[in-house]
């Protein structure tokens, strides 16, 4: 039992729960009937996203542990318990499984692009582990989590019911991107210190806590409106609903609309206090509720569209 929770800890479960909505969204965009959903190719599609997340979360402890061990000590912990050749072997074993369902992809729809996975797990393995080990780069720590994690996966779930890129998940992606980048940063800021001490130099560094608090609410603003506008004008307008789907579609809209400014004015505050690393610290346990608040209502407006 104590291995499982050591597992799931190190896994980030938490934080994959959020996260079906961003395996999900491209491919419920790009779909026109049900059965476009219900199909073999996108139910690999979603097994490889959630490995590739999984091996991301792993990959990530195992380089940090000694890390955490100054500063996060639970997460070092659950790494030592399981210990560090048998997350070695894990994360074999979710690489060999990933290659199998990329390959798996690509055989059951004739399609090569989907060696572009391969991406998503360099972007993991690039981030984390040395010698790149982009996550203490400053200005480019955080393309691999936008790109690999919260960009890639929209217009890919996409291609996987169309067999091609569409202008509209290209969009949607970077505007989701955006909305979670900015989500992510407050995580970025409540470790200021901790990675100053490490040698790790994050944008944070580059910018200072308040700039990127500032950019933070920035990137949530612009990836929110462009999002639900996307909905509301390329899908909204090809379909004539009746009343009640309406009255629906406007409660999630308003929903996501408060939820995104409700973070935002978060953030901003947050920029202008006295102390906004501490302030950072304090307001960090509201992420995963800030994703499960954003990615949902998006979940469930593209369904209902």
């Amino acid at each position: 039992m104590k291995r499982l929770k050591s597992f799931l800890l190190i896994s980030r479960a938490n934080i994959q729960i959020a996260s079906l909505p961003t395996a999900v969204l491209g491919i419920i965009l790009a779909s026109r009937k049900w059965s476009d959903i219900f199909q073999i190719p996108v139910l690999l599609f979603i097994l490889l996203f959630f490995v590739v997340l999984t091996f991301s979360c792993h990959i990530n402890c195992l380089h940090d542990v000694e890390v955490d061990k100054k500063y996060k000590r639970y997460m070092s912990d659950a790494v030592q318990s399981l210990g560090i050749s048998a997350v070695k072997k894990i994360m074999a074993v979710e690489i060999a499984l990933a290659c199998g369902l990329i390959l798996l992809l690509c055989f059951v729809q004739r399609e090569p692009i989907y060696v572009l996975g391969a991406i998503g797990i360099l972007c993991a393995y690039i981030y984390s582990a040395p010698p790149l080990r982009v996550k203490k780069r400053g200005v480019l720590s955080p393309l691999p989590v936008m790109l690999g994690l919260y960009f890639l996966p929209i217009p890919a779930g996409g291609f996987v019911v169309t067999h091609h890129l569409t202008v509209l998940s290209l969009l949607f992606g970077f505007g989701y991107s955006l909305i979670m980048q900015g989500i992510t940063f407050i995580n970025t800021c409540e470790d200021y210190k901790e990675d100053e001490s490490s040698g790790i130099q994050t944008l944070a560094h580059v910018l200072g806590i308040r700039r990127i608090l500032l950019l933070a609410a920035f990137f949530v603003l612009v990836g929110g409106l462009g999002d639900i506008l996307l909905l509301i004008f390329w899908k909204l307008r090809d379909h004539h609903l009746s009343l009640s789907p309406t009255i629906v579609v406007l409660a999630l809209g308003i929903f996501f609309l408060l939820s995104i400014f409700s973070i935002i004015k978060s953030l901003f505050f947050t920029s202008r206090s006295q102390d906004p690393y501490r302030q950072s610290k304090q307001i960090a346990f509201q992420m995963p509720r800030w994703f499960l608040s954003t990615r949902y209502p998006l979940l469930l407006l593209s369904l209902i569209l």
